[in-house]
């Protein structure tokens, strides 16, 4: 039963127009006009398509709006050069009109009260066979003998959190992250987005601005003044769901967000198009071959703290627990290289990430998936603990296996995922046909199990790991 139907899938070029209209609205975070149309455009396919039950649930979420940021910096000794720094406010930070104090960079041995705290960030780096190892899965899809020689560069920088928020003991007046150990020229880096109020105001600058900034430090006391406008505000976003009956009582869920950083290709214009590529196929199967009920679900404010995720986990817990597997899709990427301070796209996917939940016959059915659509470069990864320390996946629909729900989560983690440097080019297109058909042989495989069983059937991290050592 895991044959797909081809003749129903949609193709690459449907796809990819459907990805070019959303990323042509602008720039789609939480409260921003582009995620309304985007909102009301999912409502209007999700009912040509035949969807049933289509729904705007509404979420009160964090929106976050900033501009007219300038930095100055100069030497005491030397006020006549004052430079101006192009910057980035760092989201959901407080603002502050001219703010002017000493520069220092960061540091546990000296005093930083009342001055403005510097520090270089670098993004995070793995060498993709310690994400293969750590795994403890031991399944993956790599015919090309690559992981072993493969390093990922994901877009996070982990000091960022602690640093922001080390004001509140330090008595820091303001911050400023240089993206030094980035691999491309930008200070558009739309993180942190938990919509937590920080209560410093806070800019991002580029490497090469911020090697002007180290070079002034190294030359003696620095001053600066910096500005910048931002307002939060409480909007009303939507979850937007919509139904496709089966032969059965329970049901799988298929979905991905709807907002993004900025015009967002890869996040998560790409993730929209895989879930709208399912509702197409399926709405096209007659019912009496569909063996569950499938939800769709574009869930608002990712990047507003996942608002929406956790709403639509409140509203539906009841009925969640007839869920059989919740399926999310997101970030269909291409891999880069950077020359010149820019990112050039590569013929390759990034390195593709597949959460899945302890539980061995999940775990066959994805990897079969994969292997029949011969979709390199993935890695089938555990609900918790990577990165090491979390207790969910770092993903939009980690309430999944917060709520005990089997779930199968698809995404990847370029380096660009955050940055404006996320634009059409990045998208691995190549892959969206093979990643639909992966998803409906999935689907297709779970015809035999329900809900309860694949619960019953969860394994412990120390269960997991005594299988893996016995396969050994």
């Amino acid at each position: 039963m895991s044959t797909v139907k081809k003749a129903l899938v949609p193709s690459v070029t449907e796809m990819m127009a459907w990805t070019r209209k959303i990323f042509n609205q602008g720039i789609r975070r939480p409260g921003y006009s582009a995620d309304f149309w985007a909102e009301n455009w999912i409502k209007e396919q999700f009912e040509t398509m035949g969807l049933q039950d289509v729904t705007l649930d509404p979420v009160p979420v964090k929106k976050w709006e900033a501009g007219d940021a300038k930095l100055k910096i100069w030497r005491v000794n030397e006020s006549n050069e004052v430079l101006d720094i192009p910057c980035f406010p760092i989201p959901y930070t407080k603002p502050k009109n001219n703010l002017e104090a000493e520069l220092c960079m960061i540091s546990n041995k000296t005093s930083m009260s009342g001055k403005i705290a510097v520090s270089e960030l670098e993004l995070f780096k793995f060498p993709v066979k310690a994400i293969k190892a750590y795994s403890g899965v031991d399944r993956y899809y790599d015919p090309e003998h690559e992981f072993d020689n493969m390093e990922q560069t994901i877009p996070f920088d982990y000091k960022m959190s602690a640093l922001l928020d080390r004001p509140m003991n330090n008595g820091i007046a303001g911050f400023i992250g240089i993206l030094s150990g980035y691999p491309w020229e930008t200070d558009e880096y739309y993180v942190p987005y938990d919509a937590v109020e920080r209560e410093i105001p806070g800019v991002y600058v580029s490497r090469d601005n911020g090697k002007k900034i180290l070079k002034f430090i190294k030359k003696g006391t620095v001053r600066a003044r910096l500005s910048y406008r931002a307002k939060i505000s409480e909007v009303i976003s939507h979850n937007i769901t919509g139904t496709l009956k089966g032969m059965s009582d329970e049901w799988i869920i298929i979905g991905t967000h709807h907002d993004g950083p900025w015009n967002s290709a890869v996040e998560d214009a790409s993730g929209m198009a895989l879930v709208l590529a399912q509702a197409k196929y399926w709405s096209q199967v007659p019912k009496e071959q569909r063996q569950f009920n499938l939800m769709f679900l574009m869930n608002c404010a990712h990047m507003a703290g996942g608002r929406g995720a956790i709403a639509f986990a409140e509203k539906y817990k009841e009925f969640l627990k007839k869920v059989v597997v919740g399926i999310h899709l997101e970030h269909v990427a291409r891999d880069v290289k950077s020359e010149n301070g820019k990112l050039i796209p590569l013929d390759d996917p990034t390195v593709r990430w597949w959460f899945v939940s302890r539980i061995i016959p999940l775990e066959e059915i994805v990897e079969e998936a994969i292997i029949k659509e011969n979709l390199e470069r993935s890695i089938l990864l555990p609900p918790d603990g990577f990165p090491p320390g979390r207790d969910s996946p770092p993903i939009d629909g980690s309430f999944y296996h917060l709520e005990g729900i089997p779930f199968v989560s698809f995404l990847t983690a370029p380096s660009y995922l955050f940055d404006t440097a996320d634009t059409l080019d990045k998208i691995h297109q190549e892959s969206y046909e093979p990643l639909t058909q992966a998803v409906i042989r999935i689907i297709n495989s779970l015809e035999d199990h329900t809900a309860d069983e694949l619960r019953s059937l969860v394994l412990s991290k120390k269960e997991r790991k005594k299988i893996r050592r016995n396969i050994k």
